[in-house]
C-alpha cells in the first residue's frame, strides 16, 4: 500500500436523538398537530389533506356524509389530483370511506365505530405511556405550554381549539415514545378522538355541571402528567395515561345517555283527547247560547 495514500475521513456519527426529534416532528405536522392548527402543509404552502380533515374534525363535513369532491375543489381552488390524493391519504387515517362507484364518505359517528375506538385508543394510550422517556429534554416544557393555551382556550369556551390543544400535548407525548410506529398510531387515533370530543363538548353545553366536572377532571390529569415528566416516575405514565383515557370513555358514555325525555308530558290517550274536545265544543255553544 502506498505510503501516500490518505486515510479516508471518519464520518460524524449520527445523532440519533436528533433524528428522531425530526421524524416525530414531521408526524406532527402531517397528522395536523404541530401547531400551528392551520391549512397549510409543510413550507406554508396549502395541503388539501389537511384542509378537508379540518373540515371533517370540525364537523363542517358531518358524520356520514358524503364528499362531494367537485365542490371541494371550487370552493378550496384545488385540482383533481390533490383532491383524490387527499381522499386516498384520509381513508388510510381512517376519517373517510371511499365506495367504489358511490364516492367518498365522512366515516360515520355510531356504535359500533365508537366502541372499536375505545378498544384501540385505551391500548394505545398504556403503550405510549411504557414507551415514553420522560428524560425528552423538552417534554415538560412543551407540555406545560400547550397546557396553558388549553386552560386559554376553556377560559373562552373554544371548544374546537380545546380538542386540537389537547390532541397535540398527547402527540407531544406519544413522539417522545421515540418510535415511529407507536407514535404514529396514537396520532392517528388523537385525530378520531378530537372529532368525537367536540361533537360531546357541543352537547355537553347544556349541562354545564357536567362540563365543569369534566374540565376539572381533564385539567387534574393533565397537570399530574406533567408532575409525573418532572419527577421521571416511569412507572406512573402507564397508570395516568390508562385513567385519563377511561374518564374519556365515561364521559363520552355519560354525555350520550343524557335525555330530557323524562319530564315531558304524558300523551293524552286518543279517546280521552277526543272527550275533552267534545266538551270543550259543547261548552262553546252552552255559552253562545246563554
Amino acid at each position: 500500500m502506498s505510503a501516500s495514500r490518505k486515510t479516508p475521513r471518519a464520518t460524524k456519527p449520527i445523532r440519533e436523538d436528533a433524528d428522531v426529534l425530526r421524524s416525530g416532528q414531521a408526524l406532527l405536522v402531517y397528522f395536523g398537530l404541530s401547531g400551528d392548527g392551520g391549512d397549510n402543509g409543510a413550507g406554508g404552502r396549502t395541503d388539501a389533506a389537511i384542509i378537508i380533515r379540518n373540515r371533517i374534525l370540525d364537523l363542517t363535513l358531518p358524520p356520514g356524509s358524503r364528499i362531494d369532491d367537485r365542490l371541494l375543489m371550487d370552493r378550496f381552488n384545488m385540482g383533481r389530483t390533490p383532491a383524490r390524493e387527499a381522499f386516498n391519504r384520509l381513508a388510510s387515517e381512517g376519517l373517510i370511506i371511499i365506495h367504489r362507484n358511490r364516492g367518498a364518505f365522512v366515516r360515520p359517528l355510531d356504535i359500533v365505530h365508537i366502541r372499536q375506538f375505545f378498544d384501540a385508543y385505551i391500548a394505545s394510550e398504556r403503550v405510549v405511556g411504557y414507551y415514553c422517556h420522560l428524560d425528552d429534554p423538552t417534554l415538560e416544557r412543551d407540555l406545560a405550554a400547550i397546557q396553558r393555551e388549553y386552560l386559554a382556550a376553556y377560559s373562552k369556551k373554544r371548544f374546537q381549539e380545546m380538542t386540537h390543544l389537547n390532541a397535540r400535548l398527547h402527540g407531544r407525548i406519544a413522539v417522545a415514545t421515540r418510535n415511529e410506529y407507536v407514535a404514529e398510531n396514537a396520532l392517528r387515533l388523537y385525530n378520531h378522538a378530537r372529532r368525537l370530543s367536540y361533537f360531546v363538548s357541543l352537547l355537553e353545553q347544556d349541562f354545564i355541571q357536567d362540563l365543569h366536572e369534566t374540565q376539572a377532571m381533564i385539567r387534574a390529569d393533565h397537570e399530574d402528567i406533567i408532575a409525573t415528566v418532572r419527577r421521571k416516575a416511569t412507572g406512573k405514565m402507564v397508570d395516568i395515561l390508562s385513567r385519563h383515557a377511561s374518564m374519556f370513555h365515561s364521559r363520552i358514555m355519560r354525555v350520550i345517555s343524557k335525555t330530557r325525555g323524562g319530564g315531558s308530558p304524558l300523551p293524552v290517550p286518543l279517546e280521552s283527547g277526543r272527550a275533552a274536545a267534545a266538551g270543550k265544543r259543547a261548552a262553546v255553544g252552552k255559552s253562545r247560547r246563554a
